[in-house]
């Protein structure tokens, strides 16, 4: 009897599993690079511009002296300023334009539901931060800020018409343009690589480190953690934007009117424990009328 052979047939090779997509984590340089360069931007710019106005004003042997007076006056703050929010714009623009996400929502210029309650709390909250240092520095516990004397000092010093232009350029610009430059470009990158927290702690720092004065940081820093936590949940950075333009405004209002003037121990042990109350109420408040859900960012 004739056996026949089968041929050997090897088992079929395993299909090829798909490989898992890699998960490029965002690129958090350009934020440093932007922040970096508005430091050094700015004070150039202040620098040049107060030093090209004592020229026009003393001649070109100005002293010292007279660059100095030059630059806590109405005009060399208020172009400085100016130029200041201007380099802050135009670093956020530029970044948002050479990234590869639509430029609108890499600076999360939305639309988002303007909620008149969310609105006022964020509101109060900022101005919460705003009367814990004031109050603290009215007492002597905290050293005073400087260039908010010099800023108050120039504010009530203007005639009726440069005031109502200093009110408008100091209140409305910053609340524009920070936002755009620190809520809107740097943050969304960092939350987007670090988280929530991370994200929102570490731009407020740089906001704060951007005022380059440590009473007037620290209060930025304040109010950068409760603008950022308002733009996380919102998705947006309108709403930040509204909250830190009204405060700015009414901040200016009342350096002009003298409203700011330095109260006495009992009004500062007051606007302290204020302060004191309301801020946590106003954070307990925002967290639980903003669900976290709707603050998910992509970088």
């Amino acid at each position: 009897m004739i056996e026949t052979f089968k041929p050997i047939v090897p088992p079929p090779l395993p299909l090829p599993t798909a490989m898992p997509a890699l998960s490029l984590k965002p690129r958090v340089w350009p934020a440093f690079v932007a922040f970096v360069a508005l430091l050094v931007l700015e004070v150039v710019v202040a620098t040049g511009v107060v030093a090209a106005l004592a020229v026009c004003k003393y001649g070109t042997k100005l002293k010292l002296h007279d660059v100095v007076t030059e630059s806590q006056s109405a005009p060399g703050l208020l172009t400085s300023f100016v130029g200041t929010m201007a380099l802050a714009a135009g670093l956020a623009l530029a970044g948002a334009w050479l990234s590869p996400t639509f430029w609108r929502d890499r600076l999360r210029l939305r639309r988002a539901p303007l909620r008149l309650p969310i609105l006022l709390a964020g509101t109060l909250g900022v101005m919460s931060v705003g009367m814990l240092v004031s109050a603290l520095m009215e007492l002597h516990w905290l050293p005073r800020s400087n260039s908010l004397d010099v800023l108050d000092h120039m504010l009530q010093g203007l005639s009726a018409p440069g005031a109502v232009l200093a009110v408008l350029l100091l209140g409305l610009l910053p609340g524009l343009v920070e936002e755009l430059l620190f809520r809107g470009y740097i943050q969304t990158r960092l939350v987007a690589r670090w988280g929530a927290g991370w994200g929102i702690f570490s731009t407020a720092l740089m906001f704060g480190i951007s005022h380059l004065d440590l009473m007037q940081g620290a209060f930025a820093v304040g109010v950068g953690c409760i603008l950022g936590f308002l733009t996380v949940r919102t998705g947006s950075i309108v709403p930040a934007m509204i909250c830190h333009a009204v405060n700015n405004t009414l901040s200016m209002v009342l350096s002009v009117t003298g409203g700011e003037d330095h109260p006495g121990k009992i009004a500062s042990l007051v606007m302290l424990l204020v302060g004191l109350v309301l801020l946590p109420l106003v954070l307990l408040y925002l967290r639980a009328r903003l669900p976290a859900a709707s603050g998910k960012l992509a970088a």
